[in-house]
């Protein structure tokens, strides 16, 4: 096992202890040396910030997804906050003319609370995105909120075609999923997965799950089912290229999608080859676990993260 390995899987636990979230938020020196290295990776810790880098980032020619940031909100009143900030979030692309869809964690608007609480606060949302002419994008969680998720999109999905949803091509019962949600209108992201979860349920990192992204990948590609094609890894990039132009698939229903700060060098060669392509693009102050999650899962992030805490260490006045 590779020191890099281990630093990854060390870097994925710390994103999932939500005391050590809280301890950076209360904690200004920490917070404030840690969102150093976030800011490559988010959109800034406002909407108005957020805005802002969606509008250049359109300008080199990308799409974006908005996300308000946070997760397994544990009270009503935050989970109504949060679907309040959804709801700005959707008022703002329309003001500022984005091209920009909306994205979300269930959990962040009342999943774990009352998965009935989530869904009425998501219909909410999806009815405003869908007047306004916007896609909601419905992100995945852990592996033990899969069914639930699902649940909640099915229900969302008889009423409305504008809300996509992410399958994580890790687990075992993706495939089985696949075809469930090829049935329904929406647009569905295909990431690999970034989760902790038990060995029985995912399929390990590394070649089996390449192999499994890369079916599953084929299957959406060519069913013409609008998607996004959620990597980085230059190989199954270049493999969906061919794919495509080996068979004259048409493209209007494929884009590609990539993290703020990570490799985006891949994504300006897919927009160059003529494709759609879009960054996912969050905000907020709960950036605690997306930048571990980042750092784990591409060893350069984490040295340049050091690089970003050192270069802010400089600047700081020095004691006498």
């Amino acid at each position: 096992m590779s020191v890099e390995f281990e630093a990854a899987e060390a870097l994925r636990h710390l994103a999932l202890d939500e005391s050590i979230k809280a301890y950076v938020l209360q904690h200004p020196p920490l917070y404030q040396a840690g969102l150093q290295a976030a800011m490559r990776f988010i959109g800034g810790e406002t909407l108005d910030e957020c805005v802002q880098t969606g509008a250049a980032t359109n300008q080199q020619g990308h799409a974006v997804t908005i996300d308000f940031m946070g997760e397994s909100t544990r009270d009503e009143v935050t989970a109504a906050q949060a679907t309040q900030e959804f709801l700005n979030v959707i008022r703002a692309i329309t003001h500022k003319g984005l091209d920009a869809s909306i994205s979300l964690d269930l959990s962040h608007i009342g999943l774990v609370i009352d998965p009935e609480l989530a869904y009425k606060n998501a219909l909410i949302l999806a009815r405003t995105a869908h007047e306004a002419g916007l896609e909601m994008m419905i992100s995945m969680e852990g592996a033990d909120r899969t069914t639930l998720i699902l649940d909640i999109h099915n229900r969302l999905c008889e009423q409305f075609s504008n809300v996509g949803i992410t399958l994580q091509a890790y687990l075992y019962r993706t495939s089985e999923d696949l075809t469930v949600v090829m049935q329904r209108p929406g647009k569905i992201r295909l990431v690999k997965g970034a989760y902790e979860a038990p060995s029985t349920l995912v399929y390990s990192r590394g070649a089996a799950l390449d192999v499994a992204y890369r079916q599953q990948m084929e299957l959406l590609i060519e069913s013409g089912h609008a998607c996004s094609i959620a990597t980085h890894d230059s190989d199954i990039l270049d493999y969906a290229h061919q794919l495509i132009q080996n068979q004259a698939l048409a493209t209007r229903s494929i884009e590609f999608e990539m993290l703020r700060g990570v490799t985006l060098e891949r994504l300006d060669t897919m927009h160059q080859r003529g494709y759609r392509t879009r960054i996912y693009l969050p905000y907020g102050k709960e950036w605690h676990l997306y930048l571990c999650n980042r750092l784990a899962e591409h060893p350069p992030n984490l040295y340049q993260a050091v690089t970003d805490l050192v270069n802010k260490a400089a600047l700081l006045p020095t004691v006498a």
